[in-house]
Order: C-alpha cells, then structure tokens, then sequence
C-alpha cells in the first residue's frame, strides 16, 4: 500500500541528498588528514629559534 501524503523530496532526492553528505564527509576527513597541523615558532621542533628583532620590540606611543 503506497503513502497517499506527498513529502517534501522524493526517495530519489532523499538518496541524492545523503550520497552528497558522505562524499563531503570523505572528503573534509581526507583534507583533515592531509593537513600537518603547526604551532609555528612555538612547536617542539623550533622551540630554539629566535625571530629576528623580536626581543628589541618597543611599542608604539603616540605623541598626544
């Protein structure tokens, strides 16, 4: 016995929708996995390195 009430999509659509979810879910987890995540100067691996004239910072102070 088919649903005499019509929804908003078809099974189709319905179908269509969720393949679309999953290859975006494949591939924001592949971009996730290809990403090397980095502190920058602050990771463990350049922990040592200075960054130039960065000690000799002054702020700026506005003549007013």
């Amino acid at each position: 016995m088919r649903n005499t009430q019509r929804g908003a999509f078809t099974r189709e659509e319905r179908k269509m929708a969720m393949w679309a979810l999953l290859i975006a879910a494949v591939v924001a987890a592949m971009a996730m996995a290809m990403q090397q995540p980095s502190l920058g100067p602050w990771s463990a691996e350049k922990a040592s390195a200075a960054m130039p004239g960065v000690l000799d910072a002054q702020p700026v102070t506005s003549g007013l």
